[in-house]
This record gives C-alpha cells, structure tokens and sequence, in this order.
C-alpha cells in the first residue's frame, strides 16, 4: 500500500515537472495565464514574409473591447510602441523598432473604455542578426538630443566593379543612433521612393521599366511595367504604355501617379562638341523628358506632356552628349543616343495645380502650369537661351550663385525651395570648367518673388573649408520640421581608386552618406552614417534619397500577416529586352 501511494506520488511529480518544462520551452505565450482584461496569454511569432524580419507578431483577445500597446525592452533600451487601432476584443500588434541579434521582452498593456489597465507577463523575442550581405553602414556621429527625432528611411545600392547590380537592393530604417530598426531585402535596385497615402512604399526600379508597391510588412501589393521597352505585363502587374519611369514617381490628390518618362526623337542636327561651339552638327537620336499622369489601377495614360515643347532646342549642357539612356534601350538601336535634357525631378503644387521639373543637364528647373502646360518662371544660368526664353528667367540678387546638375528642388513650409547642387562642372558648355578634385557640392535654400521674377539666396551649406564635398550624382536635401534641421543625402561620391574624387560616374570607387546639421549660422554636423566597402574594394554604394519618418507606425499601414496567409512574392521581371527602332520619333 506504501510503495503504490509512494508511486502515485512520485508519478504525480514527475508529470507536473513535465508540464513546467513545457510551458518554460515555448517561446510563443507568456508563463501564466492572463486573466481581468486578457482571455488567455498572448502569443509572439516571427514576421512569415522572411524579406522583413526584424519585426514580430503579437496576438491577443480580450473579453472587453480594449486598445493595446506594447512595451518593449532590448536590455539597453525601453520603450512604448503604442497600437493606432479602434478598441476591439481581438488583436493583431506588429512590433516594430527592434535592433538586429537581441533578445527582447515584451509586454501588452490593454486599456478598456473605462481607463482600466493591465499589463501581461513578458513575451520573449530574440531579432535574427543582419545577413552577411547587408549594406556596410558605419556611424560616424549621432547626437539625438540635437537631432529630428525619429528613424531615417532609405535604400542602398550597390556597384560591383563599377557595374550597378539590378537585383540587389536593401530598403533600411535607422534609428537616432544610426542602428537599424528595420529593413526589407527587396533584391532590387531602387531609385525614386515615398510613402502613399494609403500609407504603402512605392517605389520605381534602378533600371526605370518597373514599379513596386509593397507594404511594410514586406508583401508586394502592386507591380506597374513600362511596356514600351519591356515584355507585356506579368500576373500581377498593370501595365503603362511608356519607354521608361524615372527619376520620380508620386502620387496626386486625385489618386494619379505622376511620372517622368523618356522618349526617343531623331535630330538632324545635334552638337557634337560641349567644348567647341564651332563643331560641325550632326544627326542624333535624342532622348527627351515627358510628364506622364496615369490611373495606378488600370495603367491608362491620363495626360502625357513633352517637356521638348517648352525648350530652347538649341540649349545643351555639360553631359548632353552622354550615353546615359544606352544600355536602357539595350543598344539595339544602331547608333547613338543623346541624354539631352535628363529631367530628373517633378515636385507637384495641388494649391496652384503647378509643377516644378529639374533638368540636370540643362541646368534649370521650371516652373509649369499644369493646366495650360505654361512656363511660369526658369531658374537657372542665363546661358544659351534663346529670345523667346529670356522673358521667363529669373533675376539673381545678393550675389545668388547657380546650381549646377542640381537634384531633388522641394517647397519648404516658409515658402522657399531647398535642393541638392551638385555643381558638376559649376560653368556651361564652351566655358571654362571646374573639375572633380576643386569642385564643391552644397545644399541651397532660396526664395524666389513671382512677382519680381527675382530669386535670393537664403542659406547654404557646403561642409565648410574643411570638410567639403562633391558628389556628381544622385542626393537630396530634407527640411526637417521640428528642430528645422536639414537631411543630407550625400549618396553619390565617386572616386578613383586612389580617393581622388572624379566626374565621371561610375569611375572606380562609389561610397555615401546621409548627414543631419543645423541651420546655425556655423552648421553643426549631428549625424552622420556612411556606406562605403573600402578603396580596395570590389563593391561601391549610392543612396538616391532619405527621410526622416517620426516613427515606423504612425505613416504606415501595417496589416501583420496572419498564421495561414498565402504572401507569396511576386516574381522578379528580366532586366532586358530589344528596343524597338519604330519608337524614335521624327
């Protein structure tokens, strides 16, 4: 009778141990069972779409209709994800912010309508570490007490021996210390990127014949094709009947996406020379800049405006002459083409239904009206236009210097227009021009009197004696609202491969950064990340453009994925396909 109670016993232990162990190995719910507020534990598993995985998933319910929160803990710091959603009895909570290769502990906290709380035990959640392949980003400065508050949004592009690689590609979001909260592989290049209204990334591919939505979740959503220049729609794409989308690519009020596109023209006579005004001319297939608005949903052109209409055509620039467009019309054409006018902004006013387009090799940005496809004003060198131009040019006053290649012009909230001047050559065609190694890059801000036709420098900022830069490519400067700092994207430095900065992109060595100073009256650099494999290096790298977000919640729209759903990803288009010659115009 002894040895059975003493088994009975022994037996009873031995299962309630087995049970501990159990509850102790799971990582998906929390040790005790939640009661009050909760209906169970909550539960914690990784992101299923492997492409975004610095993010998990948190399912709770709740006998009483409850808004959660999260609060998080990395073991360095802490921090309060709040959960933008209406009170409901069931969630589904994405955590977001997390580093790389740490463990976590999680808590939701409910709050009911009648402001009563509770906190549930910890989850434990552990980030994978960052793939071997991922961008090299060092942090060079970062001082948060002085900066935007928020994570800094971006994609980095590689180079490998000078040659851009088309199916690599990293969107990343840091936080104010330079580390990286959250990333996406999308395995493509990415040139211009932003958020949606419906709170989605869209961004357009490095090679301009694609288009991608994508949520931040890591699910492809929608995919457009430039069909002109590549292979007729897969499943799940829409299709545009248009050469290429490049440079920009935004949404409207209306719905619209409004794009920059490229188009083939055959000029009999064209300059051959950016040195000699006296070169004989010749003929030329010339690539030109137009405006496309379409319906994302159907792909239906709704206007297409040819910017040639409204320029001097006998108004070249430095690089005019280049081949830029070559390998996008897969040099099947049998002869050259030119990169005339290579537009390479559009900033749209919904208050004046006007547009601002930047032409890097003119040298220019102007300002059209978008109803009657009207110049309103050219800022630019007053070089080389001819008579029925002249009206619209803008007068310097204060000294105002010209940009020069300039990149990404954007209206600030006073009223002026901040933009990225590159300064490749800071002279035009037939003058006597700066090079690479005594060059300077700067970011500008000014403002500009319609009324006056007058335009005057407002601040500037270009590193200083001591740490200037030049970058021939790419970059952006941001107004950042609260501390009215500004974003560098100072994303495209090229080098030979000894460290002498050079023109011609891509040389042999590409690198980037992205800087954060202050408008002082001697700016102070505050941040500051690079991404840059070294002089001896095979890879280079190049970041377009950045913002800065105030968190990963608020401008998203983030639907965690549930334990059964099908997010398979598309798949990824060719990069190539024959040009057809019936597409230059005449």
């Amino acid at each position: 009778m002894r040895i059975s109670l003493f088994l009975c016993l022994f037996t009873l232990c031995l299962f309630t141990l087995c049970l501990t162990g159990c509850s102790q190995s799971s990582p998906t719910s929390t040790d005790k069972v939640q009661d009050g507020l909760f209906a169970g534990a909550p539960t914690i598993r990784p992101n299923p779409i492997e492409r975004v995985p610095l993010v998990a998933i948190i399912d709770v319910q709740s006998p009483a209709e409850v808004v959660p929160a999260l609060l998080i803990d990395d073991g360095k710091r802490q921090w309060e994800q709040p959960w933008p959603v209406v009170a409901a009895k069931k969630h589904r909570i994405a955590v977001l912010g997390m580093r790389p290769d740490r463990e976590h502990s999680i808590r939701v906290k409910l709050k009911a309508a009648d402001g009563q709380e509770q906190i549930s035990e910890p989850l434990s959640f552990t980030t994978p570490p960052l793939p071997k392949n991922f961008p090299p980003l060092e942090v060079i400065r970062s001082q948060p007490e002085k900066m935007e508050p928020g994570v800094t949004l971006f994609a980095a592009n590689i180079w490998r021996d000078s040659v851009s690689v088309l199916d690599y590609g990293f969107i990343i979001a840091l936080d104010e210390e330079g580390q990286v909260v959250w990333y996406c592989h999308t395995q493509d290049r990415i040139a211009d990127m932003r958020i949606l209204r419906n709170g989605h990334i869209l961004y357009q591919h490095g090679n301009y014949r694609y288009a991608y939505e994508i949520d931040i979740m890591g699910r492809d959503i929608n995919r457009w094709v430039a069909t002109n220049l590549t292979e007729p729609p897969a499943e799940n794409s829409i299709g545009v009947a248009i050469d290429t989308t490049h440079h920009d690519l935004l949404e409207l009020p209306n719905g619209n996406f409004l794009t920059l596109a490229t188009e083939l023209h055959r000029v009999e006579e064209f300059p051959t020379s950016e040195f000699d005004p006296e070169a004989p001319k010749a003929p030329a297939v010339v690539v030109c800049d137009a405006v496309v608005e379409f319906d994302p949903k159907s792909g239906n052109i709704v206007q297409q405006f040819h910017l040639k209409d409204i320029l001097d055509p006998n108004r070249i620039g430095y690089i005019s002459l280049g081949s830029f467009w070559k390998d996008k019309y897969n040099d099947d054409l049998g002869e050259l083409t030119r990169d005339w006018s290579h537009a390479n902004a559009l900033v749209y006013i919904p208050e004046e239904d006007a547009l601002l387009v930047s032409f890097r090799h003119l040298d220019c940005i102007i300002k059209l009206d978008w109803k009657t496809k009207q110049i309103r004003w050219i800022f630019g060198d007053h070089d080389g236009w001819g008579d029925e131009w002249r009206k619209y040019l803008l007068r310097p006053l204060r000294g105002f210097e010209w940009t020069y290649h300039q990149h990404s012009p954007q209206i600030t909230p006073r009223g002026t227009i901040m933009l990225y001047d590159n300064g490749n050559y800071r002279a035009r065609p037939f003058q006597r021009a700066t090079m690479a190694p005594e060059n300077r890059s700067r970011v500008l801000e000014f403002r500009i009197d319609e009324q006056a036709m007058t335009v005057e420098p407002v601040f500037e900022y270009d590193g200083g004696a001591s740490e200037r830069f030049y970058c021939p490519f790419y970059c952006e400067a941001d107004w950042l609202p609260n501390t009215k700092n500004i974003l560098v994207t100072d994303g495209g430095h090229i080098e030979l491969d000894d460290g002498t900065p050079n023109d011609d992109v891509p040389a042999e060595r590409q690198w980037a950064r992205i800087i954060e100073v202050t408008r002082d009256a001697l700016p102070q650099k505050v941040f500051e990340v690079r991404l840059d494999s070294g002089l001896d290096s095979q890879f280079g790298w190049s970041i377009y453009r950045a913002s800065r977000l105030k968190n990963l919640y608020e401008r998203f729209h983030v639907r965690p994925p549930a334990i059964n759903e099908n997010h398979q990803l598309f798949e990824r288009l060719p990069h190539t396909r024959k040009a057809n010659p019936d597409l230059i115009r005449h």
